[in-house]
């Protein structure tokens, strides 16, 4: 009883799903035996007038019939064609119906009509409608979501017909950027689907994580489409130095830099005229091997070098490891996990007391320049894992330390809750996510919309450095926008600071206070459009295009991670025409670089290098000034007999020599 009562409940179910596919869509069931009837019709007309009964000569029965064969082989052939888009068994299905219906009208044409022929004919047919009908009904998975007529190349098509019209594309910050509008009824957020923006990166060829979909914040149908043609973070960086050595706390701290070359800032205090809140608590994560260590001695480094700022730092697992003149450099070195876990349970009655001494002269925040105003505290906790058994303590001060002048960092490799609880999450001011081992993990720090937009950080630590940020003073676009940290070595960087303490007289003890040059920042946005040009005969004269040497142990982080590679990619070429479309001579190129180099003198630069001048190649064009001839060009203002420049020891990078007070320099080969 109980099986032949599922047995009917199960042809009930068969019945009810054929009966809601015919009622969506009753087409393609209805049209096969509506077709065969017409065909019917047809050889019975064609038989009275061209066929048996209509008794043609045999040279008019040939061409009649030759004629039907071959209108018959283009509606088979045709059918089988079409039929490409669908399923292997809908094709075999519709060609056999076709097949039929063309042979039924051939012989019925010719052979005249019987009983047993209209019979023949009509059980064929109807066979084949039923098969056909069958095919369709059973075409699925084996689920609720049923195919399309065209299958998965259908919903495609859907998509891009859903596109209503796309602006004339733009490139900015080395990305090409094109205004994208949906129909009405159409959803721009479609288009962020990781499996359309993979499609869109294979078609142009560019890397996954270069194609973003931004959303407009007003309508769900506008946004805009950014492609990034070449990956910049495949190689970190170099670092500038110390961003603002004596300077304030409150000017922006440089971390790392966008995909575009445009820098990442991270802005501690807050300031109510830019409506802008300090960040208070803020998540690194990343697991072992993607950077968090030398970023974090990175910005002990920069913020122990302002003036109004007080540094402590603590790891309890591997504090011992860093240099000795980096901790002796910092106010507070915690490398013990019960003294840590004091320190922070200390803070809790710091705050009040740092917001009486605040508040005492009438500022509801802390203040950059106020000399009534304790200095900015900076407390970077690394592995920050180890204190979550102080939670209570971390809430309390993921929720008062914003407006009292304060600034935690916490350093962790999973964003689990036994990791950081879900009130520490609620509470935090910022993120950094660098590596993680998937997108989930990315989801518990970073926004819904960054992660939409096309946030993907699981490269986990492939890519020592690369982050993505959620900082206040940011634009929220570029949220989504992947960044990486300097290629630093730490004691350069530490060497650096302790110059600098010894010049104001706190240098640590036992440490020599010996200045070590710092190369000038690179700009990467300038170079993106040439770094990858493997067709040029003469790539090897650009010095800017040797990818930077890699270091597979990537200082100061102790995790094992593997090292960086730089994969063959072919360049996409931009095409890039000169902005007013006029064409310049080389006479009058040589002109502009002198005059930029000549400024660039006058405003306190003593070195330049080819990426310095991307704006006259955005002016002139990719034809008017290859990275060749640039190098070219400068190689020739170090010659004559008043030079303009003359080579450095860096590779690719140019020092000014001081312009004739009364005179122009040589321009050597102007009117090459």
């Amino acid at each position: 009883m109980t099986r032949r009562t599922h047995r009917t409940a199960g042809y009930g179910d068969v019945a009810r799903g054929a009966a809601y596919e015919v009622k969506g869509n009753p087409l393609p069931y209805v049209v096969p035996p509506l077709a065969a009837v017409i065909n019917l019709i047809l050889s019975g007309v064609l038989s009275l007038i061209w066929g048996a009964y209509a008794q043609p000569t045999v040279w008019e029965a040939a061409w009649r019939s030759a004629l039907i064969v071959a209108c018959s082989a283009a509606i088979v052939w045709t059918t089988w064609g079409v039929g490409r888009a669908r399923k292997l068994e809908l094709r075999v299905a519709s060609l056999l119906m076709s097949s039929c219906s063309c042979v039924g009208l051939f012989v019925l044409t010719f052979r005249g009509w019987s009983r047993d022929s209209v019979m023949v004919y009509l059980l064929v047919m109807v066979t084949a409608s039923i098969l056909l009908a069958t095919t369709k009904l059973l075409r699925g998975h084996g689920d609720d979501a049923r195919g399309t007529a065209f299958g998965e190349l259908g919903e495609r098509v859907r998509e891009l017909q859903d596109i209503g019209k796309t602006g004339k594309p733009k490139v900015v910050d080395g990305r090409i950027v094109t205004h994208t509008e949906m129909v009405h009824g159409g959803n721009f957020g479609d288009l962020a689907k990781k499996e359309v923006r993979t499609a869109i990166a294979s078609s142009l060829d560019v890397p996954v994580g270069g194609v973003r979909m931004i959303p407009d914040r007003n309508t769900p149908r506008v946004g805009r489409m950014e492609v990034s043609p070449v990956d910049m973070l495949e190689n970190p960086p170099a670092w500038p130095g110390l961003s603002a050595p004596g300077g304030s706390i409150a000017a922006p701290i440089r971390i790392a830099v966008y995909q575009t070359g445009s820098v990442i800032p991270l802005i501690l205090p807050g300031d109510p005229k830019q409506d802008r809140n300090a960040i208070g608590v803020l998540v690194a994560l990343g697991v072992a091997g993607s950077g968090k260590t030398a970023l974090q001695l990175e910005l002990a480094c920069e913020a122990r070098s302002r003036r109004d700022a007080e540094v402590v730092y603590i790891d309890g697992r591997k504090g011992l490891q860093l240099p000795k003149a980096f901790r002796d450099a910092m106010h507070v070195m915690i490398h013990d996990p019960a003294e840590g876990e004091r320190y922070l349970d200390g803070l809790i009655p710091e705050v009040a007391k740092r917001a009486a001494q605040i508040g005492g002269h009438g500022h509801d925040q802390w203040v950059a320049g106020c000399a009534r105003c304790p200095k900015f505290r900076v407390v970077i906790v690394d592995e920050a894992s180890k204190f979550i058994e102080a939670e209570d303590t971390l809430v309390e001060l993921a929720e008062s330390v914003r407006s009292v002048g304060m600034f935690v960092l916490l350093g962790i490799q999973r964003a689990t809750g036994d990791r950081l609880p879900t009130s520490v999450r609620s509470t935090i001011g910022g993120v950094l996510c660098m590596g993680v081992r998937d997108i989930a993990e990315a989801a518990r720090v970073l926004s819904e919309d960054t992660i939409e937009a096309g946030a993907d950080p699981s490269w986990k630590n492939r890519k020592p450095g690369a982050l993505y940020a959620e900082l206040p003073g940011t634009d929220p676009d570029d949220w989504s926008l992947p960044g990486r940290t300097y290629k630093i070595d730490r004691d350069q960087v530490v060497a650096e600071l302790v110059a600098y303490l010894a010049s104001i007289g706190e240098a640590p003890a036992g440490t020599a206070a010996t200045a070590v040059p710092v190369a000038p920042a690179v700009s990467t946005a300038a170079a993106q459009d040439t770094a990858d040009d493997r067709d040029d005969p003469d790539l090897d004269n650009d010095p800017e295009l040797a990818p930077p040497p890699v270091d597979p142990d990537c200082p100061p982080d102790e995790d094992p991670h593997e090292p960086i590679t730089v994969p063959p990619r072919r360049r996409i070429p931009l095409d890039l025409e000169p902005e007013n479309g006029r064409t310049y001579s080389p006479a009058e190129i040589r002109a502009m670089i002198r005059k930029a180099i000549v400024t660039a003198y006058g405003n306190g630069r003593r070195e330049v290098r080819p990426s310095n001048f991307a704006p006259i190649v955005g002016l002139v064009g990719e034809e008017g000034l290859k990275p060749p001839t640039l190098t070219k060009i400068l190689g020739e203002f170090c010659h004559g007999p008043a030079p303009l420049l003359r080579r450095s020891e860096a590779r690719g990078v140019y020092e000014i020599v001081p312009p004739e007070p009364d005179g122009v320099p040589a321009l050597a080969g102007a009117t090459a």
